[in-house]
């Protein structure tokens, strides 16, 4: 079970002897946009930066460069953290019963007022709306008593806003229910471990009715998100800028985890990776977006220990290389197991790390647990000499699946930052093995909503390896967070919701194992499932690992208080600026 603590009044992630300056705008440089700004939907790790400082959710975590400190639950928008011991947690382990703190308000176009109780079940029941499925989903719907149920009546309904909007407002689900304004209780199918986990994820922050106006992640709606947070949208130009100011509704005597020091937020976007670096390094700009710094400055940057450089060891399986079972290229080419194997050994997986900044910037993966995780232990199935590949395996492999001339995969990637020489590096790797690769080059929204989405307009058949990263949902009792998402298919027809199994992966096995290990209480019990469906994922080479890269952001000199954790590229939220301002 997770160590859960009520959170104690305090400025969260303030250094000791240490006074915050407050005011100021911080502003961020970048090439791309968000994912979402709906919380339903957003998943990138960017957008989790902003989403912290407008969303609040009933538990969370404190800001801290310490990870322990920063994987104990503690509470946010609720009075206290479900315990056995205070009586809030039931019904042996599955009644969870919460009261929501007096005082949080949302900022709205007819005037402030509370967040209820029944803000909390609607946002819940957002996450299964059947024209844009959160690709979280599958946390609550495995997790939530009758959250299946609910899915079906929903999937039901005639394809418009407003059916929808009425039967989702008027069908319940026997696991959520708001008792009054301020009481809402969640009763899951079976004692977890980590539910609690699931209710810190931006995915179950509450709804204001206002969003049963408009379809999940609309542009619309991105344009009417209303914030229960610190910071409030005041401006979003998509793929331009994005501006947040302080929310006038917000009560600081309400909030434990935000000591919000600075006035806003500006995100400019469209800058490129150079102008980006540059703005940062010579103080024009407070913290790069959604770009790392460039790789040829990071010799220097490490050799002085600039303080501007921060690297935090976060658990990223990023990145890895996700294998389309669907795609009928090449004679249904990656749906063979020999291919699928010997992709495995003809990735020169050194080259990657190179480019992803060098040892000291990330470790070599050959497995899909990383070590920060607790129920990792080190197996190795597909590993080369210093992770540099196996070309003349990778060649005998393809031949005895029918390719003795090799074979031609298209490759789908990001467009900006450090993927497009990451995807060159998997390109010259494995023509060493005689696959030829073609490049297919996409923007973060096209990667994800055309080619990794199972909606009905993605393209599933028009790529055979994609180039993504993972990172954990949450730190230590986290395997669900790795496993689940990305290799879960109990239930999913052909054509249904995939979520983030973008490679439409199926083992029987896997389901039947993943089903007991998020089913049992007993955290070692669980642990050992979880390995069991991480050796059968590797076996079938369902991915390949690349690397466990080392979180590194950059931001100027005048930023004091950058903390990576829970939010990897620093919370926004507990930041101040020292004197001075960006031209």
């Amino acid at each position: 079970m997770s160590t859960v603590l009520q959170s104690q009044r305090r400025s969260p992630g303030t250094a000791v002897g240490v006074a915050p300056r407050r005011g100021g705008t911080v502003t961020m440089v970048g090439a791309g946009d968000v994912d979402h700004l709906d919380p339903a939907l957003a998943y990138h790790t960017v957008t989790r930066g902003i989403l912290r400082a407008y969303t609040r959710q009933l538990v969370g975590y404190a800001a801290s460069r310490d990870r322990v400190e920063a994987g104990t639950l503690v509470a946010d928008l609720a009075t206290e953290v479900p315990t056995a011991a205070n009586g809030r947690l039931t019904g042996d382990g599955t009644r969870y019963a919460f009261t929501l703190r007096d005082g949080v308000r949302w900022h709205a176009p007819n005037g402030d007022r509370p967040v209820t109780a029944w803000d909390v079940v609607r946002g819940i029941k957002r996450l299964a709306h059947p024209m844009a499925n959160s690709p979280g989903l599958a946390y609550y719907l495995n997790a939530v008593e009758g959250m299946a149920e609910f899915r079906d009546v929903l999937a039901d309904a005639p394809r418009t806003v407003e059916a929808i909007a009425d039967r989702l407002e008027h069908t319940g689900i026997s696991g959520v229910v708001a008792l009054d304004d301020t009481e809402v209780r969640f009763t899951t199918r079976y004692p977890m471990s980590d539910f609690l986990n699931m209710l810190a994820l931006p995915f179950a922050t509450p709804a204001p009715e206002e969003y049963l106006l408009f379809a999940p992640g609309s542009p619309e709606l991105d344009q009417a998100v209303l914030s229960n947070g610190p910071y409030r949208i005041t401006a979003y130009r998509p793929g331009e800028r994005i501006e947040l100011r302080r929310n006038p509704a917000w009560d600081p005597g309400t909030d434990d985890l935000r000591a919000a020091h600075v006035d806003g937020i500006e995100i400019r976007q469209g800058v490129d990776e150079r102008e980006s670096h540059d703005l940062v390094a010579r103080g024009a700009a407070d913290m790069l977006w959604d770009v790392q710094p460039l790789t040829g400055e990071l010799p220097a940057l490490l050799a002085t220990d600039d303080p501007r450089l921060e690297v935090c060891p976060a658990g990223l399986l990023s990145p890895y290389i996700v294998v389309n079972f669907a795609s009928e290229a090449e004679d249904g080419a990656t749906g063979k197991q020999a291919v699928r194997t010997a992709l495995q050994y003809a990735v020169d997986k050194a080259a990657v790390s190179l480019v992803w900044g060098g040892p000291r910037l990330n470790d070599i993966a050959d497995q899909v647990l990383p070590p920060l995780c607790l129920a990792h232990r080190e197996t190795r199935p597909h590993a080369t000499d210093g992770g540099r590949g196996d070309p003349e395996r990778a060649r005998r492999l393809l031949a005895e699946a029918g390719y003795p001339d090799g074979l031609t995969l298209r490759l789908v990637y990001r467009d900006r930052d450090i993927h497009p020489a990451t995807a060159e590096a998997v390109r010259a790797g494995l023509a060493r093995a005689g696959i030829r690769v073609r490049l297919v080059p996409a923007s973060i929204n096209e990667l994800f909503s055309e080619f990794l989405s199972s909606s009905a307009s993605a393209r599933p058949r028009d790529w055979e390896l994609a180039l993504t990263g993972w990172e954990p949902d949450w730190y230590g009792n986290n395997a669900r967070t790795y496993l689940q998402p990305l290799f879960d298919s109990r239930d999913v027809p052909e054509n249904g919701d995939w979520g983030s199994n973008f490679g439409r992966y199926r083992s029987e096995r896997v389901n039947r194992l993943l089903t007991a290990a998020l089913t049992s209480a007993d955290e070692e019990r669980a642990g050992e499932l979880f390995r069991e469906v991480e050796a059968q994922v590797l076996r079938d080479g369902a991915i390949v690992p690349v690397l466990f890269a080392h979180q590194y952001w950059f931001h100027s000199t005048r930023v004091r208080n950058w903390l990576p954790y829970p939010v990897l590229n620093g919370d926004l939220t507990n930041l101040w600026l020292a004197d001075g301002t960006v031209s």
